[in-house]
């Protein structure tokens, strides 16, 4: 424990006075967005301390706030309730003027753990002088890099495990050790401010002058957390009509911002609608109707009632004279706000207005800390009290109020900014900079620790406290720590909600509440642009545009940049915060005085037993700044390698890895929710699963974090190829891009897309490992032709969901239905059958060639596909075509698309009607689909002559589709003949059922049989497959002659397995 010494010393000139810093990230409260699936390397499995109480603990809740009641109420209650207060009050001035936590215990348990290491230990300005010329600048550029900067080449093989893995020749990844660089040679000063406040008034008149009243609501609501306060009743029918209770965070209650007060603009007030609440609600922003019904029928009223006319010929005179103005803000005095208030209780009890009911009043301020900054408390209760008596009438002020205290330990240095004339750190030389005395704190990972231990240790075993550390740029003996008390702990009963500790140093980043690269929609730059804009045409037209993602992104770059140049010379300190009850913040200010301590200014002297770091500005920013820039290059490094047709999936999950590596780059993120960076391996129990056991691996954080003390990543990137090494790729965790989860109604179908993509990505692959083996390549052929097929049968039950049968939904979307007469009939509602099928002369597409190109092509030029030219069909289609090319070359691609255009023929006969606004036309009259009906004269009239023999199997075999004719089919040729192709054949999908492994273990296989072969037989003869025929008979018109020839066929009839002779060729 550190002896800080009080003492009366002058204000300091030099103090940094930070303006912003909102609480560390992500933030506690939970999202009011609805449940939306996860991203897989976002760990379920990380064990998080949880709290509060899930939506069926109503009585729970009810419960406790029943009995906090009963216990203050009564005289014996009252007076244990007031000890309480006042014995915490005594407890935090005294973290309030010196830091409670063991230090000289957790130093001197961790110096004999340092001592018995055996691994190499280097401090951070060490480390970074010894890798100074390993990883080329990037962060400073205004654009990506291309492949004409050949980072790639900048950067051997080796250095990139060096840098990314700290493995070097010695094969060991060092240990990075913060006591290395640590100062002990200049004391800290201690201010105190009041960061914020927040409460629920009990009436409007709390504001003494007047408030600044915005009749209009804002598009997104500023009050985006739950405040850490007590989740709140709410009351909402059902969908089944029954009204349920339950109790939700005040920011997921609908509400609005009222206005701001007058004399403390800082103040925002709220009006909270419990009872508007819906459980289906994305927003809680009131709708347009219930603003409507509040503001003409309860709230306009009132005040042109209170107000006089000399007032309210400037306010607005209803709803839609309101739509129609900017946002501006009224004036409403103080006079009448009481009455106002008044009125409003009583309206809303009136009929058509009683969903107003309970309406409450929610009053916030929020970054007071520069305004009440001091360095004494008495100092610091003036300058708050100067503006909050000014501006609040604390007659309205409830017990259910509280206060931010803070405290902040700053370095003695005095602070400046970078000059013009500083050229060195101007032009990025941060190197070659001269020595500043500017200092930065950083709080040990073990203080923080041994105080969270503490405060456990004084609270009942059946409290539940939430904590929650964050490590520092990716450090594992330093970061942030927020403490939130239990609901039912008996700190929060005396008033303490919650406390924070975390460095200063963090606002360099800070913007609000945003950091950078936290928008999760840059990983879209990792993907390949078809696949981007094919989830975008499934997912429902979201749209992650490249262009301004790609500006985004280089933007964020250079505010980091810059941010950290300029702050090279200014000293930052540590913070803490607690955000305590009204009645403990008077407690609080009571004990200083009964202490005699308000007046003193604390000193904190450095000594081995503080409970922080001290380091040069310049050490901490030349690590952070090296932290995010090598990320950088990984990401850029690897994008610059992009063929310009498509992405590898392996190539987008390394870019993936690096861009939500940035997120913990530089300050305090939750590393510990994304299982991808923190686990190294997970088992998990998944009966799907051939042993019963999911198998998941990440870049191991947890495990290089502790025992190297920062986050190398482990041994599973192969550097030469920036792809995930074998067997780890296959089950590494960066497999679900954010734009995915994005797509919340249509998850299902985009990550469809996904997998697809996955699949021909993979066997683009093999195709260039199998090279060298024809029969493998013609498997894989056939695999690429099955999935594009497939695809296409999805893609056509998709559009037309909403017309099919329930039964037949789910087989009918995973292109399991073949797309034959009878089956689509089948499939659809009984209220859409039969088909309607498309006939007459005058229409668009009468050429099965045509309709092949308009449905399948992409380099013709000729037919506009407005909204389904990006159908993830074709986007298979053109990614297979490209991986059958590079294997294969040109011509070996074109007979590939020959070879899929003819099994389309062969199979699928019920084709869509496309036209140049829709993927399938719809009849004017009858508002049905229509489909094209492909026909062939020749195969009909044989199929038809089997069947009269009575050795026709229904519905036809896979295997029969070989033998079907390529060339002759068209459109049907009328309506009134009926002439539709009354068969069913079932699609060639056998491959697309086996899984992954299976299909290499085939390849592995052919592989080793053509290696056993002689060199004379490598290559294996290709078996000629006959085709049906029978002549075509004359009834049907003058259409093309066909005659038999003798070959063997696979059908046979009911009376024995007896082969047909039969045969179909054009004469």
């Amino acid at each position: 424990m550190i002896s800080e010494i009080p003492c009366h010393a002058p204000e300091l000139d030099g103090l940094d006075i930070s303006h912003l810093l909102p609480p560390p990230t992500p933030p506690l409260e939970p999202s009011l967005s609805q449940e939306t699936p996860s991203r897989n390397d976002e760990d379920p499995g990380v064990s998080l301390p949880v709290l509060g109480l899930l939506e069926g603990d109503t009585e729970d809740l009810a419960s406790i706030a029943t009995a906090h009641d009963a216990e203050i109420s009564s005289p014996a209650h009252h007076a244990h309730y007031e000890s309480r207060v006042k014995r915490l009050g005594r407890q935090m001035v005294q973290q309030l003027i010196r830091f409670q936590g063991r230090c000289t215990d957790c130093h001197r348990s961790a110096k004999v753990q340092h001592d018995q290491t055996q691994r190499e230990h280097i401090g951070l300005a060490a480390y970074l002088e010894s890798t100074a010329d390993i990883c080329p600048e990037v962060l400073s550029s205004t654009r990506i890099a291309s492949p004409e900067d050949d980072l790639s080449g900048k950067m051997s093989s080796s250095d990139r495990r060096r840098v990314y893995c700290g493995l070097g020749s010695g094969g060991q990844a060092p240990h990075i050790c913060l006591n290395e660089d640590e100062r002990i040679t200049h004391v800290a000063g201690v201010s105190f401010d009041v960061d914020s406040v927040t409460g629920f008034p009990s009436n409007l008149a709390v504001a003494k002058q007047g408030i600044r009243w915005s009749p209009t609501q804002m598009p997104i609501s500023d009050l985006q957390s739950d405040l850490h306060l007590c989740p709140r009743p709410v009351q909402y029918l059902d969908m089944v009509g029954n009204q349920r209770r339950v109790h939700r965070p005040v920011h997921q209650i609908p509400h609005y911002t009222f206005g701001r007060l007058i004399g403390f603009e800082d103040v925002s007030l709220y009006l909270l609608f419990p009872n508007l609440y819906r459980e289906e609600q994305k927003s809680s922003r009131l709708r347009d109707e219930d603003f409507r019904t509040w503001m003409d029928g309860v709230l306009l009223p009132i005040i042109h009632n209170h107000y006089s006319n000399s007032h309210v010929q400037h306010y607005p005179s209803s709803y839609g004279h309101i739509a129609r103005e900017q946002q501006l803000k009224y004036y409403l005095p103080p006079e009448s706000l009481g009455a106002v208030w008044a009125s409003i209780q009583h309206a809303v009890q009136e009929p058509g207005f009683r969903h107003f009911r309970d309406i409450t009043v929610l009053l916030q301020a929020k970054n007071l800390k520069v305004l009440t900054k001091d360095i004494t408390w008495s100092q610091t209760m003036v300058r708050f009290r100067n503006y909050w008596t000014h501006a609040i009438d604390e007659e309205y002020v409830t017990g259910d109020f509280y206060f931010d205290v803070g405290k902040e330990t700053c370095p003695q240095q005095a602070s400046r900014a970078t000059s013009i004339g500083d050229e060195g750190v101007l032009n990025g030389d941060i190197d070659n900079l001269a020595c500043t005395p500017a200092g930065t704190l950083l709080y040990k990972r073990c203080c923080l620790q041994s105080y969270s231990h503490l405060a456990q240790n004084d609270v009942a075993a059946q409290e539940i406290e939430k904590q929650m550390f964050y490590p520092f740029s990716m450090l594992h003996d330093t970061g942030s720590l927020t403490v939130e008390t239990g609901q039912r702990s008996s700190r929060r009963k005396a008033g303490l909600l919650y406390s924070q500790f975390y460095p200063s140093v963090k606002e360099v980043f800070a913007a609000g509440k945003v950091y950078p690269f936290t928008n999760t929609a840059i990983e879209t730059l990792a993907l390949d642009k078809k696949l981007r804009r094919t989830w975008e045409l499934v997912g429902g037209a979201l749209s992650h545009q490249p262009a301004a993602l790609m500006k985004a992104y280089l933007y964020t770059k250079l505010r980091c940049h810059f941010a950290l140049l300029g702050s090279i010379k200014k000293s930052f300190g540590i913070r803490e915060e607690h955000r305590v009850s009204n009645g403990l913040f008077n407690a609080i200010d009571t004990e200083f005085h009964d202490q005699q301590l308000q007046g003193e200014h604390f000193m904190a002297p450095a000594n081995q037993n503080s409970p922080y770091y001290n380091f040069t500005t310049e050490t901490v920013l030349r690590w952070v700044r090296w932290n995010i820039n090598k990320f950088c290059v990984g990401f850029e490094m690897v994008y610059s390698l992009q063929d310009p047709h498509f992405v590898t999936w392996e190539h987008t999950r390394i870019m993936l890895m690096f861009l939500r590596c940035l997120q913990f780059s530089y300050s305090g993120g939750l590393i510990q929710k994304s299982g991808g960076c923190w686990q190294d391996l997970r088992l998990q129990p998944d009966s799907s699963q051939p042993n019963g056991l999911r198998r998941t691996e990440g870049l191991g954080f947890r495990h290089t974090m502790e025992t190297y003390g920062y986050a190398w990543f482990l041994d599973k990137v192969d550097w030469e190829t920036l792809t995930f090494k074998q067997p780890h790729a296959a089950f590494m965790m960066f497999n679900n891009p954010s734009m995915q989860a994005a797509f919340h109604a249509r998850y299902r179908q985009v990550r469809d897309v996904r997998i697809d993509f996955i699949r021909v990505d993979k066997a683009g692959q093999w195709m260039i490992e199998f090279s060298s083996v024809p029969d493998c390549l013609q498997l894989l052929e056939k695999y690429f032709q099955q999935l594009c097929l497939c695809a296409f049968r999805k893609d056509v039950f998709t559009y037309i969901k909403s017309v099919l049968h329930p039964d037949h939904v789910e087989a009918a979307l995973a292109g399991e239905v073949p797309l034959c007469y009878d089956s689509v009939h089948d499939a659809l509602a009984e209220r859409h059958r039969p088909p309607q099928l498309a006939y007459g002369n005058r229409l668009a597409v009468k050429n099965i060639d045509v309709l092949f190109a308009w449905l399948w092509e992409w380099k013709d030029g000729h037919f506009e596909r407005k909204g389904w030219k990006d159908k993830p069909y074709r986007m298979l289609f053109q990614q297979s075509f490209q991986a059958v090319k590079t294997a294969r070359g040109v011509d070996g691609a074109r007979k590939w698309r020959q070879e899929l255009k003819k099994s389309f023929f062969k199979s699928h006969w019920m084709l869509p009607y496309p036209q140049s606004q829709g993927f399938m036309r719809k009849d004017k009259e009858t508002k049905e689909f229509v489909w094209w009906p492909s026909f062939h004269r020749g195969l009909n009239s044989y199929y038809t002559q089997l069947q009269q023999l009575g050795s026709l199997a229904q519905p036809l075999p896979t295997s029969n589709i070989k033998h079907h004719p390529s060339n002759g089919w068209e459109l049907s040729p009328g309506y009134f003949t009926n002439s539709h192709m009354p068969y069913v054949v079932h699609p060639e999908q056998k491959l697309l059922r086996i899984s992954q492994d299976e299909l290499f273990g085939k390849l592995v296989r052919l592989r080793e049989q053509n290696l056993a072969s002689s060199p004379r037989n490598m290559t294996t003869p290709s078996v000629a497959v006959s085709e049906f025929s029978i002549s075509t008979p004359d009834h049907l018109g003058n259409a093309e002659k066909w005659c038999y020839i003798p070959i063997v066929c696979p059908i046979f009839s009911k009376r024995g397995n007896l082969p047909l002779l039969i045969g179909l060729h054009p004469c």
